[in-house]
């Protein structure tokens, strides 16, 4: 099954229609997605399959997969002799909550991708 969620406004081939080019239009409660052709229009799953009973998508989307957003996250870490803190989203809050027996306060500097 694929693991891409197409969207409203998704620029699509579909596996019927060759190298046509279609846009996504909007869903109806249940969730289905829709390509207008000519008078009529094809609804499709948000994974990309025209039916229950397909086990892979019909839709592929123009472009790849969508650029993933990098976030980046630092946090600050006092650290003690025999245990560490939770983390704190400034120094200045580790160090208004740190404890006489700190040895240090550490930056955590980490990024990921959503």
């Amino acid at each position: 099954m694929s693991q891409i969620e197409f969207k409203v406004g998704d620029k699509v081939k579909c596996a019927f229609f060759g190298d046509k080019i279609f846009t996504l239009t909007g869903h109806d409660p249940d969730g289905y997605l829709f390509i207008e052709y000519e008078d009529h229009s094809l609804s499709f799953y948000r994974d990309g399959r025209h039916s229950k009973f397909h086990t892979h998508s019909s839709l592929l989307l123009i472009g790849g997969e969508k650029p993933k957003t990098k976030v980046k996250v630092v946090r600050w870490m006092n650290i003690y002799p025999q245990w560490t803190s939770c983390n704190f989203l400034d120094k200045q809050a580790a160090d208004t909550n740190a404890k006489d027996s700190r040895i240090a306060c550490v930056e955590l500097k980490g990024e990921y991708e959503i």
